[in-house]
């Protein structure tokens, strides 16, 4: 294969249909000079004709493992120009130098082929659950109704790719889910500027498609900038040119069968899509379903301290609203990455950050929280009642996993500059830096940054948790704050108890001997945390004088350092 097979079939292929003329030497030309002109000739004649194997491009490996094998003569070979529907996508190019493959249209005068060359990305959809230590883990889906596959690339390998809008056939993620829009009728490039709807203030709207892009493609710049994108997949906007997956949906987890998937094989013409690197793991939340078991136990004594720190610090920077274990990751080794960063720029609501609905709910149960939106509503459910035992999911409380448990000014690396840098751009400066899809993103995150710098990370949770609604236990949102208590970093400790755990003396912890410090022993450990009213705020805006035994700071930074203890201390009760 290769140069001998190409000179081969090309001169076979001459020698058949012409005489191949090539000057003899002469005394005038010589014998250097005849084999010169003679491997011109060759050169010329290789470009013409190609083997009919072709061989492989350079890809990625994952690429070159799911790439279909092909032959230029197989029959049911196409192209993606050339097929309405495709099999099988193919991500080598159709050969140069030769005419596009086209099987034989049907009665209804459609193409439809085995396998496509020139695709730009094989999708498939996802499978129902994965394993991981001997575990079957289920796969959520979301509950968008956006499209989610899995895809490969020749260039980067294997990829998720997620759209809104765009897609023919009739696509669904599930048969339960309403149906992707064929066009993109909010805000599609084939629109003209005055034909456009604004961007919203929300990501990953259904039906949209360029708002959400520039959404998650700010998020993505930022996020790298404050050095925190190894917190979450990296993600960009690509085109695709590809089918969509045949063979139906799947089954149901009790194997039934689903309807037929009337997409298959559908023909994804240069769609815009959003693509993200994969995210090692499975979901806390499908994985640590089962309890405090020791599987369970294992994997979080061996989760990775700095990247939950950081997956937290991620989060009430860009102010996530929607932070549930379904959208955090754990591998085996320890790994922890967040996902679908959608709801960023809104109310705070993590279940990394103790305070908010998402991480009440793992603390004391649904019912307990927001009974009023279990089936039959307030008047069956509410009041609620608290669980005896918390969920498992709350040993990924960002506390578990800083030493002393408790972040103050010592933020990961590359942090505090990102905010030194913002803070001295306007809000409009940063809409713009990072073609923000709405200005209300750009005056969350300056606010983010401001409560951060004046007194640090629990300083800018508290003053956040201080402007929303203090929860009532019946309602469901993810504006409402329930007070902070203290953390539960181990299978029983101080009166909280993890569902299924082994009760033993003392009680195991996700990280041995990290105990609370002075700040933490402070903050958590004498009850619900008390927030700052507007009168606190006012008074310690500005506070970053004199020390306490009056003397002026040298340093300006270590002054504010200083400062930011005092100021927490004040917010308890």
């Amino acid at each position: 294969r290769g140069l001998g097979a190409s000179l081969v079939g090309g001169l076979g292929a001459m020698a058949a249909s012409r005489v191949l003329r090539v000057p003899r030497p002469t005394a005038r030309t010589g014998r250097v000079s005849w084999l010169l002109c003679f491997a011109a000739h060759v050169a010329i004649l290789s470009k013409q004709f190609v083997p009919s194997e072709a061989a492989p491009l350079p890809m990625h490996p994952d690429a070159a493992a799911l790439n279909p094998a092909w032959r230029i003569d197989e029959p049911g070979l196409g192209t993606w120009e050339t097929c309405d529907t495709c099999e099988q996508c193919v991500l080598d190019p159709v050969p140069g130098g030769m005419a596009l493959p086209t099987p034989e249209p049907g009665t209804d005068g459609k193409v439809r082929c085995k396998k496509c060359l020139g695709c730009s990305v094989i999708l498939t959809r996802l499978q129902p659950s994965q394993p991981m230590l001997g575990k079957d883990v289920k796969i959520f889906t979301g509950a968008s109704g956006a499209a989610v596959l899995k895809g490969v690339t020749a260039e980067k390998g294997s990829v998720f790719v997620k759209t809104w809008c765009g897609l023919a056939g009739g696509y669904r993620q599930t048969p339960r889910n309403q149906e992707i829009p064929k066009t993109c009728a909010k805000d599609g490039l084939h629109l003209r500027e005055d034909e456009k709807s604004p961007c919203g203030d929300r990501g990953g709207i259904f039906g949209w498609s360029e708002c959400n892009f520039a959404f998650l493609n700010a998020l993505d710049s930022l996020a790298l900038d404050a050095n925190l994108s190894s917190a979450t997949p990296r993600t960009w906007t690509e085109t695709m040119r590809s089918f969509l997956p045949t063979g139906g949906y799947g089954a149901h987890e009790d194997n039934s069968e689903f309807p037929p998937d009337p997409s298959g094989g559908t023909k994804v013409d240069s769609v815009r899509a959003q693509f993200y690197e994969p995210a090692p793991g499975v979901s806390v939340e499908a994985f640590f379903g089962e309890g405090a078991t020791d599987r369970v136990l294992g994997v979080a004594r061996r989760i990775k301290h700095d990247q939950v720190v950081k997956a937290a610090v991620f989060d009430l920077l860009f102010s996530e609203q929607d932070r549930h274990g379904q959208n955090v990751f754990v591998s085996e080794d320890g790994d922890v990455v967040v996902l679908d960063n959608e709801g960023s720029f809104g109310p705070v609501n993590s279940m990394l950050l103790p305070g908010g609905q998402k991480f009440e709910i793992y603390r004391i149960g649904y019912g307990a929280v927001c009974c009023g939106n279990l089936p039959g509503g307030k008047p069956k459910n509410c009041p609620g009642k608290q669980s005896e035992t918390s969920a498992p999911e709350v040993w990924v409380d960002y506390r578990c996993h800083i030493p002393g448990r408790f972040v103050g000014t010592n933020l990961p690396p590359g942090v505090e500059p990102f905010l030194r840098r913002v803070e001295k751009m306007s809000a409009d400066e940063v809409f713009q830096f990072y073609k923000m899809a709405h200005p209300k993103h750009a005056r969350a995150l300056k606010q983010k940054v401001d409560d951060m710098l004046d007194g640090g990370f629990e300083r800018a949770l508290l003053a956040t948790y201080a402007r929303q609604t203090p929860g009532n236990g019946e309602d469901y949102g993810n504006d409402f704050f329930y007070g902070v208590h203290p953390p539960c970093c181990a299978t029983h400790e101080r009166g909280c108890v993890i569902r299924g755990a082994k009760i033993r003396e003392p009680g195991l912890p996700v990280w041995q001997e990290n105990e609370p410090g002075k700040e933490a022993s402070g903050l958590w450990i004498q009850g619900t945390v008390k927030l700052p009213d507007q009168e606190d705020q006012a008074a310690t805006q500005g506070s970053s004088g004199p020390n306490n035994d009056g003397k002026a700071d040298e340093d300006a930074e270590t002054a504010r350092r200083r400062n930011s203890a005092r100021k927490l201390l004040s917010y308890l009760f």
